[in-house]
């Protein structure tokens, strides 16, 4: 059986979409076939694989759920949630501008802007909802090689630990993210973001992430808001204005709100293809 995919990106960070609405893939595989499919050189190469599917109940529109590069499951992507909009807007899966997605990580609401013949999408809205905080700008102690560096720990469907740097001259953001992701102070792993604050500035910032179960990617949306959220917390920011966040990837741009955060972006189809499924 073919299993037809399509390849997307928002920010240089990379999906492999699958709709399995109808041919449905039997749920011990998705591990292994996000393994596969998200193999760089070897394979069609992604960060992780995104999985349209039917919502378990009426409340929402569709379903996404997310797989990273090493077969993990993720509550939520950011970036992704833009690739998964833009796709079902676009193939009239669903028809509403505003959608309802159910992730792992709860309801999700994105909203897509379209261009002058009101189909193509040109850009992607997403409410990100309201953070919750862990650890708020504490000492926090990684290993003997890198020592004690100062953290703060949140969620926003899923968790990520956000590190403010003066520069990221000399900065190695895989081994001290690999070190984060999988310390025991967090049992099921977290994101790790290294966020600067534009000198002068209080509406930009630079972050570089590495994403749990992938390593370093160019971009990082659900990243990007938190290290957002922190530097508001912490008051580095002008929370009044939108922020734009720079990434390898390119910029996104997110709003803090009474009701939360809100994360805009562009996202992009880069090809088509079929796999061979010989399950």
């Amino acid at each position: 059986m073919k299993l037809r995919f399509t390849k997307m990106q928002a920010g240089g960070n990379d999906f492999i979409l699958i709709d399995e609405r109808e041919d449905r893939i039997v749920e011990e595989k998705k591990g292994q076939i996000a393994r596969f499919l998200c193999r760089r050189r070897f394979s069609v190469g992604a960060d992780g694989v995104l999985f349209l599917c039917a919502p378990t109940t009426s409340s929402y529109d569709v379903r996404m759920r997310v797989f990273n590069a090493d077969g993990s499951e993720a509550e939520m992507s950011g970036n992704g949630m833009r690739c998964f909009a833009k796709y079902v807007y676009e193939r009239g899966i669903v028809r509403s501008r505003r959608m309802k997605v159910e992730t792992l990580g709860g309801l999700i609401v994105p909203e897509v802007e379209v261009d002058e013949r009101g189909f193509g999408v040109t850009s992607i809205r997403v409410f990100m909802g309201k953070p919750v905080f862990d650890k708020i700008d504490e000492a926090f102690f990684v290993n003997e090689q890198i020592g004690e560096i100062k953290l703060t720990s949140l969620s926003l469907g899923n968790p990520h630990a956000v590190i403010i740097v003066d520069s990221f001259n000399g900065l190695d953001v895989d081994t001290v993210g690999k070190s984060i992701e999988s310390h025991p102070a967090f049992p099921d792993r977290t994101n790790v973001d290294f966020v600067m604050v534009e000198a002068k500035r209080r509406d930009e910032i630079t972050v570089r992430t590495y994403e749990r179960g992938v390593g370093e990617t160019l971009s990082c949306g659900t990243g990007s808001t938190a290290s957002v959220l922190t530097l508001n917390e912490l008051g580095y920011i002008d929370a009044s204005v939108p922020v734009t966040v720079h990434t390898k990837g390119g910029d996104l741009l997110v709003e803090l709100k009474e009701e939360g955060a809100y994360l805009t972006g562009p996202a992009e189809v880069v090809y088509e293809g079929y796999m061979l499924n010989k399950g």
